[in-house]
């Protein structure tokens, strides 16, 4: 096949005060006409550099470009670029921004009147047709980069150019934009370059990746190929192995990469590679992945900082609140600290990011850091020290879900087991009908979502492996899936729940709250090398999180902390959607129906901050308890390597603030408030029951897992043609045909 595209050998030299700076060395790539190809790779290594000698923007000092076999060598309409700002004309309308460009491309070759049908055609292809007449300031910002998107297309251009196009986005926003391309792209053929830090993103839209060296001189290091159908489903991909096997391949390659640049860069003993490590007992393959703390660095190093320019990952949730507020309350200057926070889609990403360097740490999931120590394909083990907060979830039901539910009869669905137990009872109906099982979404695997929702479906005698499907949705994304249809409930953080409530798409019937009092959520996670090789960096990270912790329990805070996260570079929804929550207040029902929830988000008290090492074995239970674990895995062992309450006491102390003296504590012991003697001090805490009244210790784990029997509840299920499931079914909105499809 003749090439449409062709980087021919491309290197690329800058002058600079202190002499030639090459940053390009020798790219060659050939682009089949209708590809879509995304270039990844660490900061630094060429990429746009690449995109702006494609676009003629720039001058290659060596070698060129040739498309159709006609040497590149300045900007024309024949390569349309679409940057990450939309570059929109803020005195223009939508449509106005269009045909200012298809009047500078077609003002020769189509008459008024094509003009005008050409921009609102490339404008419906993005599904802008309402907004025509709007300016860039009364859209959203996903709008706005349609807009740009339709832009550049109307200029019919033979290659379209995207540098991180969605990376300002909300994570849904981006769904929807990447759905969006693949259609259209799709639909016409475009040969489309796009520049991308997101590697699910690369997977989903690609038909080959290339994955640059790192810089200076850098070049195409491997380049690989996505044999995935198109058109391609997203959900269907999320489970699909080759596309895993596709997305572990470029992890794999970005984490060699930044192993090499920290290699040449760092006088520290290098991070065992994982699965190198001598088994601890013989057959023991998960422990070989367990090493001991050893400072690759002295901790005497001295007060300075190892690093002050940081890049710290969060997904949009309220509790990523204590990374925003530090950024912007000033507590990370305060410890000398400039600090970028990367928005990021979902918590693979911020899994994967940590791992391979592309982010200094980040908020994650409590459970990403314990499961690392197991997992071969992470590339590298972690730590935390610090937990960001408590609770924070909840258990949101669809519309025709509750309903049905409601037909059961059930008197207590207002409580987290009555609700559970009338699900069971849908379930039962739904197995003796012979329908599929209802899905369910959790935000990912290893997440208090999803083992705190098995938790309440089990003690209601639901078996959440064989009578549910537990799929895996990001969380900004559950929305979208309850109002098409693809999920019957969710287990997500706020504001998702109380926005999906609002939006009228479900009912919350059960906060994680409600199935253990004060649980762990999310953590402060960087890798073990580099709290090794950044002591002193480490501790003015947890000590300026601590602050922002604190300064967030103020009541007289609240108000100033919604603003600021619904910002739209944080979490981008409406403040009174995040007051809700925060204020202790949960609105269960789109009718306005409220629940007091007093503890629901907790960022401080109660020894919040707290890397308690029984909630790393309780989350080690549960794996264990679902299979995600071999029975040989040493987790005592895993929680001490992982979960470090020592460093966090030394940042607690500096501040003068109270800590715990000990690691571990029962759980499940209080129903109400207590209190934990630390010294001199006494520090209040919380209730830590659980629904279903069990006790955890860490002395007992074995005992603990046996005591969950699957259908520990049992009830008949419900007659067919019972006047109370056709009451309850009447309740529901009577133009409700997607219920009444699933009943039929």
């Amino acid at each position: 096949m003749k090439n449409y595209l062709h980087i021919d050998h491309v290197g690329m030299t800058f002058k600079t005060d202190k002499g030639p700076l090459n940053v390009l060395q020798s790219v060659d790539l050939k682009v089949q006409q209708g590809e879509f190809i995304s270039l990844i790779g660490h900061s630094g290594c060429g990429k746009s550099t690449v995109l702006n000698i494609v676009a003629g923007l720039l001058k290659a000092t060596e070698g060129g470009v040739l498309l159709e076999n006609q040497e590149v060598d300045e900007p024309g309409p024949d390569r349309a670029v679409v940057f990450q700002n939309h570059s929109l004309l803020p005195w223009l309308s939508t449509y106005d921004n269009v045909r200012l460009a298809v009047d500078q491309v077609f003002k020769r070759t189509k008459s008024k009147a094509q003009r005008d049908e050409w921009t609102r055609h490339n404008l419906e292809l993005v599904n802008m047709s309402h907004a025509l007449d709007r300016k860039p300031d009364e859209i959203s910002g996903g709008m706005k980069q349609r807009v740009g998107i339709a832009r550049a297309l109307a200029m019919e251009p033979k290659v379209l150019l995207m540098d991180e196009p969605f990376g300002a986005l909300d994570s849904l926003t981006r769904t929807h934009m990447q759905d969006s391309l693949m259609e259209i792209q799709a639909r016409l053929n475009n040969t489309v370059v796009m520049i991308t830090h997101d590697v699910d993103e690369a997977v989903l839209l690609s038909d080959r990746i290339v994955m640059m060296s790192n810089g200076p001189s850098a070049t195409i290091g491997e380049i690989l190929d996505i044999n995935l159908e198109r058109p391609r489903d997203r959900l269907a991909l999320a489970e699909d192995p080759a596309f895993n096997h596709y997305r572990a391949e470029v992890v794999k390659f970005l984490h060699e990469r930044h192993q090499s640049e920290t290699s040449t860069t760092e006088a520290a003993t290098p991070a065992v590679p994982r699965g190198s490590e001598k088994p601890s007992s013989e057959g023991d393959t998960h422990a070989s992945n367990i090493v001991p703390i050893a400072s690759a660095r002295s901790a005497s190093v001295g007060t300075g900082l190892e690093k002050s320019d940081l890049t710290l990952g969060f997904v949009p949730l309220t509790d990523c609140a204590p990374l925003v507020i530090a950024a912007e309350k000033g507590f990370f200057n305060e410890h000398g600290l400039q600090v970028e926070l990367s928005r990021e889609s979902s918590w693979a990403n911020i899994r994967d990011k940590v791992s391979t360097g592309m982010l200094d740490g980040a908020q994650m999931l409590a459970a990403i850091p314990l499961e690392a120590a197991f997992d071969s394909q992470c590339t590298q083990p972690m730590v935390t020290s610090l937990s960001l907060d408590l609770n924070g979830n909840a258990i949101t039901l669809s519309r025709e879900l509750y309903g049905r539910m409601m037909a059961t009869g059930r008197d207590d669905l207002d409580t987290a087991a009555g609700a559970a137990r009338a699900l069971k009872m849908v379930v039962e109906q739904d197995r003796t009908a012979g329908r599929p099982p209802l899905n369910f979404a959790v935000v990912f695997a290893q997440s208090s979502h999803n083992y705190l929702l098995r938790y309440w479906m089990a003690d209601a005698g639901i078996d959440p492996d064989r009578d549910v499907r537990l799929i895996v949705v990001p969380p900004q994304q559950v929305g979208h899936y309850l109002r098409v249809g693809l999920i019957a409930g969710c287990c997500v953080g706020e504001p998702w729940n109380t926005l999906a409530v609002s939006d009228g798409l479900g009912r919350i019937v059960a906060t994680t709250h409600d199935i253990w009092n004060n649980h762990p959520e999310k953590v402060f996670a960087v890798t073990r090398y580099w709290a090794e090789c950044n002591p002193n960096t480490h501790h003015a990270v947890l000590k300026s999180l601590l602050q922002a912790c604190a300064w967030l329990e103020a009541p007289e805070n609240l108000g100033e902390a919604c603003e600021i996260l619904s910002q739209g570079r944080y979490v981008n929804v409406p403040v009174d959607v995040l007051e809700t929550s925060l204020s202790g207040k949960l609105q269960t029902s789109s009718g306005g129906e409220t629940q007091a929830a007093p503890d629901y988000n907790v960022f401080h008290r109660y020894a919040a901050n707290m890397p308690w090492r029984s909630h790393a074995l309780w989350f080690y239970s549960q794996m264990l308890r679902w299979g995600d674990l071999d029975s040989t895995a040493d987790i005592h062992q895993a929680a001490t390597t992982v979960y470090r309450p020592d460093e966090y006491r030394t940042a607690a102390n500096a501040l003068g603030l109270p800590c715990p003296l000990v690691d571990e504590k029962n759980e499940g012991e209080h129903e109400s408030g207590w209190e934990l003697q630390a010294g001199d001090e006494v520090i209040a805490m919380g209730a830590d029951r659980f629904i279903d009244g069990r006790r955890f210790t860490a002395d007992d784990i074995e005992g603990y897992i046996r005591g969950f029997p699957i259908r520990r509840w049992q009830e008949d299920p419900l007659p067919e043609n019972d006047p109370v499931i056709d009451a309850g079914l009447a309740a529901v909105s009577s133009d409700n045909t997607a219920l009444k499809e699933h009943l039929s």
